[in-house]
């Protein structure tokens, strides 16, 4: 779907995102910790009547709305990032999330593992599914984020930092702006 015309046209919702370096800061010093990815993250969250409409698409054989929150729409990563967050409110002690990437993180095994329960009954009372081959429970460094994190430890994927050594250097202005995904704003 292109809902270029929609998203130019609607109003920003401007839900903060949560900062990484914090996330980070917080499971690094963790001894246990678990990860979650919710699956299908966005098609679990109902439209409104109203919004229904502007979700609309055409195919050859008729007419469609949307009935869950689709791809692309502006304010999407807003949206299920304020869902989440909603979820784990009150728990933010111990469980933090970035959109679909959950983490709970303690230093006691037994705190752990009751606090991972919580989590995980009120995903399920949210109606939210896991994507069980992603998740890590219980370990005492997890990837997260595109880091290694846990017993004291914030370190990048190798992996992520090979790929930026290895990026080619620009040799021209309008490689630069294509990297920086600014092809035709300058001239």
């Amino acid at each position: 779907m292109d809902y270029c015309k929609l998203n130019a046209v609607t109003r920003p919702d401007n839900y903060p995102m949560p900062r990484t370096d914090e996330l980070l800061e917080k499971l690094g010093r963790a001894q246990f910790i678990s990860t979650l990815v919710l699956t299908k993250g966005y098609w679990q969250v109902p439209l409104d009547e109203s919004s229904k409409e502007r979700s609309a698409f055409t195919t050859h054989v008729g007419l469609y709305e949307f009935n869950v929150l689709p791809f692309r729409l502006q304010n999407a990563p807003d949206t299920f990032q304020r869902l989440v967050d909603g979820l784990l409110a009150g728990l933010e002690e111990y469980a933090v999330a970035y959109l679909d990437d959950v983490a709970i993180f303690l230093d006691s095994w037994a705190e752990h593992l009751e606090h991972l329960h919580k989590v995980f009954e009120r995903r399920r009372e949210a109606g939210l599914t896991v994507k069980a081959k992603k998740c890590q429970i219980g370990l005492n460094r997890v990837t997260y984020l595109g880091h290694q994190v846990g017993q004291g430890t914030i370190n990048p994927l190798q992996a992520k930092v090979d790929a930026i050594q290895k990026w080619p250097v620009p040799k021209s202005k309008k490689q630069v702006q294509s990297f920086l995904g600014l092809a035709g704003y300058y001239r």
